[in-house]
């Protein structure tokens, strides 16, 4: 099932399954939710301001389209992620002092001078952040984008790889990429499609995960605040790693993709807290084969083995499905899967041959007791 761990406020609101819960409740979604909530305490807060939020733009609306509920979310993730910056006003108040008033003013007035000697020469200046430390580490010199809308900024690198810039992120690069790698540095989000080049992998330096690949399209999401970074697949492998690990400078140079591996669908999440690096499937799956003829016919099945279903689904969505062939030898299905989700997919298949599935380390595991 859907890996709802990592999700924070902003994730629930575009989530398709949590606003079916919120706008149109069924029982068993109800006892879903409720159950996971007991589970994950922690996410109270979070899936309690989602759906007060998702309820609030529904208001006395009978009905309301996808793309308006997306047009009202983007709305309010902007306003979250967009830093509040009015000052308050105040007039001045006019008073008559005693001489024992002009006293204490003083004292208040010294009090207040030394607090501003320490605020400003001897309190210690705050920490660089990590992505400050990083550029001022680079060899190369660097130039940056930052993107301040609320639309993705399309930035093409000099190789000819192309980066959508989110709001709210920044983005510095060499003007050419001189060196033995193509290296870059991302505080915020940004989707990449980086140009195949395998004798010169691509680094993207995100807080403490590095990213490294020859050649594929995946999302970063790394703010500084953030709890953790987080990289997604959209096509082709990439390697990520913590820049603590004992392998980094190996792996940063090597022309193999070392660390942890992902493919389409799968996402990398680092836990800044402890650097622990986790694997799972993303929350939506989407198809990444692009044939005409098999999106249109690749899940129509008439008494179709179970391996043949499994290799399809493995084939339009490139996610590893784990089974016992042997045990589900005498399993078939019959039915039509074309507009489902890969999870729905999933359930339906399940019912239809009386098993289960777990996600595993980014993998789908089926569980069966086989069919007669």
């Amino acid at each position: 099932m859907k890996d709802y761990q990592f999700f924070e406020f902003a994730d629930f609101l575009e989530d398709v399954s949590f606003r079916r819960w919120v706008y149109h409740p069924r029982p068993q979604d109800t006892e879903f939710w409720n159950q996971w909530l007991a589970d994950h305490p922690e996410k109270e807060a979070a899936v309690g301001q989602a759906r007060q939020q998702l309820l609030t733009i529904r208001g006395n609306l009978p009905t309301l389209s996808e793309d308006y509920i997306d047009q009202k979310v983007a709305q309010i993730i902007q306003q979250v992620q967009t830093p509040d910056n009015s000052v308050e006003k105040s007039l001045p108040i006019v008073r008559r002092f005693s001489p024992v008033w002009y006293s204490a003013a003083a004292s208040v007035a010294l009090l207040l001078g030394t607090f501003w000697i320490y605020q400003n020469q001897l309190k210690p200046k705050p920490a660089e952040t990590v992505y400050t430390q990083l550029i001022q580490s680079a060899i190369e010199p660097l130039q940056e984008i930052d993107n301040t809308s609320h639309l993705p900024k399309k930035i093409t690198l000099a190789d000819g790889s192309v980066v959508f810039l989110y709001q709210n992120s920044r983005l510095s690069y060499p003007k050419q990429f001189d060196g033995k790698s193509r290296e870059v540095y991302l505080t915020g989000q940004a989707f990449f499609q980086v140009h195949k080049d395998p004798s010169k992998p691509f680094l993207v330096y995100a807080n403490e995960l590095v990213t490294k690949v020859l050649g594929t399209s995946f999302f970063v999401k790394a703010y500084e605040n953030d709890q953790h970074v987080q990289v997604t697949v959209r096509t082709g492998k990439v390697s990520v790693f913590a820049q603590s690990d004992k392998q980094a400078n190996t792996q940063k140079t090597s022309r193999e993709l070392g660390g942890m591996i992902l493919t389409p669908n799968q996402q990398a999440t680092l836990v800044r807290s402890d650097k622990r690096l986790l694997r799972t499937l993303v929350a939506n799956p989407v198809r990444i084969d692009s044939d005409t003829q098999s999106l249109t016919k690749s899940f129509i099945f008439k008494q179709t083995p179970i391996a043949e279903v499994v290799a399809a689904l493995e084939r339009a969505y490139g996610v590893d499905i784990v089974f016992d062939e042997a045990l589900m030898a005498h399993c078939t299905l019959t039915a039509r899967l074309d507009d489902e989700s890969l999870f729905k997919k999933l359930d339906w298949i399940c019912a239809g041959t009386e098993s289960s599935y777990e996600v595993v380390d980014g993998q789908i595991i089926i569980s069966s007791r086989g069919c007669e």
